[in-house]
C-alpha cells in the first residue's frame, strides 16, 4: 500500500510541477499580449489561450495541493474531536469530498467529450476546438478525485498516515 501511495504522490508532484510551468507560460502569454498592444501588433487569441492555461494550471495543482495539506478543509470541525471520533469525522468528510470530486471529474470529462462530439469552437479570434483546453482540465479534476479517494482509503486503513494530530501525515508529498 505504501508503494502505491508513494507512486501516486509522485504523480501529484509531477502535476504540481506542470502547474508551475503553466503559470510561467501564463505569465509569458500576458507579457506577450501587453507588448503586442504597446507595439500595435495583433496578439490573436493570446488572452483566450491565457485563460485556458490558467484553468489547466489550477486543476493540475489541485491534487498536489490537497495531498500537501494546502487546501482549507473542515479543520474547524475536525479539530474539535479527538481519537476515534476525529477519525470518523475525517472519514465522513473525505467520503463526502470524494463524491463531490468524482462528480466534478465526471462532469468535466463529459463536458470535454460533448465539446469534441459537437465540434464546439471558442468564440474568440482563435476559434480553437474547445475539447483541447477542456481535456487537461478534466485530467486535473480526475487527479484531484484520485487524491481524495487515496486519502480516504488511507484514513480508513492507515489513519496514522493522514492523521493531522501526527507529524507523519502526507504533508509535503
Amino acid at each position: 500500500m505504501r508503494a502505491l501511495s508513494n507512486a501516486l504522490d509522485a504523480v501529484y508532484r509531477i502535476a504540481g510541477f506542470l502547474a508551475g510551468l503553466l503559470l510561467i507560460l501564463l505569465c509569458c502569454l500576458i507579457l506577450y499580449s501587453i507588448l503586442a498592444r504597446l507595439l500595435s501588433l495583433y496578439a490573436g487569441g493570446a488572452a483566450d489561450v491565457a485563460g485556458y492555461v490558467m484553468a489547466t494550471s489550477t486543476f493540475m495543482a489541485l491534487a498536489y495541493t490537497f495531498r500537501s495539506n494546502g487546501h482549507i478543509r473542515v479543520q474547524l470541525l475536525v479539530q474539535r474531536f479527538t481519537g476515534p471520533a476525529r477519525r470518523r469525522v475525517e472519514i465522513f468528510s473525505l467520503a463526502f469530498m470524494s463524491a463531490i470530486a468524482n462528480f466534478i471529474a465526471w462532469y468535466m470529462t463529459r463536458l470535454a467529450y460533448d465539446s469534441y462530439d459537437f465540434g464546439e469552437r471558442s468564440q474568440g479570434a482563435d476559434a480553437i476546438l474547445m475539447w483541447i483546453p477542456q481535456a487537461p482540465v478534466a485530467v486535473g479534476a480526475w487527479l484531484l478525485a484520485v487524491a481524495v479517494v487515496h486519502t480516504l482509503i488511507q484514513a480508513i486503513f492507515d489513519y496514522d498516515a493522514v492523521n493531522p494530530e501526527h507529524a507523519t501525515g502526507p504533508g509535503e508529498v
